[in-house]
């Protein structure tokens, strides 16, 4: 077993603690303004409209400056969250914080009856400092809900987040400090410059010390193979004197291929293919579905690429140990349960798992022959592998159709005493995970592997 420091059983108490006492510092923090304006004799004023207004902005600022804490990937914040958990988190503070500090100025004019407020364009500096903050706060935030319904280039929206974060937090705290925070007392504007050092602080933990830093000693890529229609297989070693990370089979990383030729050099999430077991270098298998991943097979030899990792908690070694494990793939969803099943192989694991493979064509079950010889009679894991196509040839025998409710009560059985594990396209994780439910299978039993940018 690859060594997990920082790692724990999914629901144990040592995890439980983990995951409460980083919420509480968390909420602590974002009350912290409050609290400490409370400590100081800080008052609201009479009015409790605009009152309501200095509290909403006052939380807003500390929740939005804390945001790129969820982002950062510092590993004591994502390994008992899951990374893929605190980026959702992450999107539903944003919009929060961003609620809030629309509501501040809306709440001050209101209770102090000062239309001027937002209808003036003849303000202090500091007041249309936070104008035009808010303005990129708002396209900021719509473009975060709704980027992918306005089909704005990934990239695009990417990079623009990276850029307008700063922007955003130095407006905000420009405007707060200009217009209240420097007549607070020290320990209020300490607390204000410890906010937003935080921010900024992990700001450039990701984009300065990571992402730049990865570049100056980057990892080479040592082999680049078609193993399927459109999927590829690409192998690589870290840097001449440095050792690789260890991993738990299933987790992703976030890799930059720098290639030239003209190639795209952008960062993006894969999984992790390879086994822990087999030290010295890692694997991923994207598939060609979009504009970067579709240069994936240019790749060569000798490339290098930024790494960071590992992340996820989807892993059947942070789970209870059932009596049997099922794995439910769909399409190129397959890879985190490949390495899964080859660390069990490569250590002689002799579980039993249940392998549901969906997909559209036998062209499309990539790794059919890997997985076919492991579930011989003496195979390590215990596996039984069933592919369900939704489109087959003539000569198909097999399953066809998806991996519905008929099939999960015919093939599994009785579902009490397995843990679930389920990656694929978003509808079909969301039909078999109300499929499951509707068979009283405990929500603690489902693992789903969703993540998104």
């Amino acid at each position: 077993m690859p060594a997990a420091a920082g790692y724990r059983v999914t629901g144990t108490a040592r995890h439980r603690l983990a995951v409460l006492w980083r919420t509480l510092l968390y909420a602590l923090l974002v009350l912290s303004p409050i609290i400490v304006r409370e400590i100081t004799g800080g008052g609201y004023g009479s009015d409790c409209v605009a009152g309501a207004g200095l509290v909403l902005g006052m939380t807003g600022f500390a929740v939005l400056a804390l945001q790129p804490l969820f982002s950062s990937r510092f590993r004591w914040v994502e390994r008992p969250f899951g990374l893929d958990r605190l980026l959702r988190v992450h999107r539903v503070t944003g919009v929060i914080g961003a609620l809030f500090v629309t509501a501040h100025p809306v709440l001050l004019a209101l209770g102090r009856n000062n239309r001027e407020l937002l209808l003036s364009l003849d303000l202090p500096w500091h007041l249309m400092a936070a104008k035009l903050t808010l303005a990129v706060l708002v396209f900021f935030g719509i473009a975060a809900l709704f980027h992918s319904r306005l089909r704005l280039p990934f990239q695009w929206w990417f990079r623009g987040h990276s850029l307008l974060t700063p922007v955003i937090l130095a407006g905000i705290f420009m405007h707060s400090y200009a217009a209240s925070v420097r007549y607070q007392p020290a320990a209020f504007r300490v607390l204000w410059f410890i906010l937003l050092g935080a921010g900024a602080f992990s700001y450039l933990h990701l984009t300065v010390y990571r992402r730049f830093g990865g570049r100056l000693r980057p990892w080479k890529v040592t082999g680049v193979s078609r193993i399927g229609r459109d999927v590829w297989d690409i192998s690589m070693e870290p840097p001449r004197g440095r050792r690789g990370f260890d991993y738990l089979p299933g987790q992703f990383l976030f890799v930059t291929l720098l290639r030239a030729r003209g190639l795209p050099t952008e960062e993006h999430p894969f999984t992790i293919s390879s086994s822990p077991a087999q030290k010295g270098y890692v694997s991923i298998s994207p598939k060609e579905s979009g504009d970067f991943t579709a240069t994936v097979g240019k790749t060569e030899a000798g490339d290098g690429a930024v790494v960071m990792a590992p992340y996820g908690r989807f892993t059947y070694l942070l789970g209870n140990e059932p009596s049997r494990i099922v794995f439910m793939a769909g399409g190129i969803g397959i890879t985190p349960f490949m390495s899964m099943l080859r660390y069990m192989r490569d250590t002689g694991d002799r579980r039993k798992v249940l392998l549901l493979y969906g997909c559209r064509t036998e062209q499309d079950l990539v790794f059919r022959d890997e997985l076919e010889r492991m579930s011989g009679p003496e195979g390590a894991p215990e596996l039984e592998m069933v592919p369900v196509l939704s489109s087959p040839g003539d000569d198909w025998t097999g399953e066809t159709g998806y991996v519905d409710g008929e099939k999960i009560d015919r093939l599994v059985g009785d579902p009490a005493g397995s843990s679930f594990y389920i990656c694929g396209p978003p509808p079909m994780m969301a039909m078999v995970h109300g499929i499951l439910r509707e068979r009283n299978v405990d929500e603690r039993s489902i693992h789903m592997e969703r993540f998104s940018l």
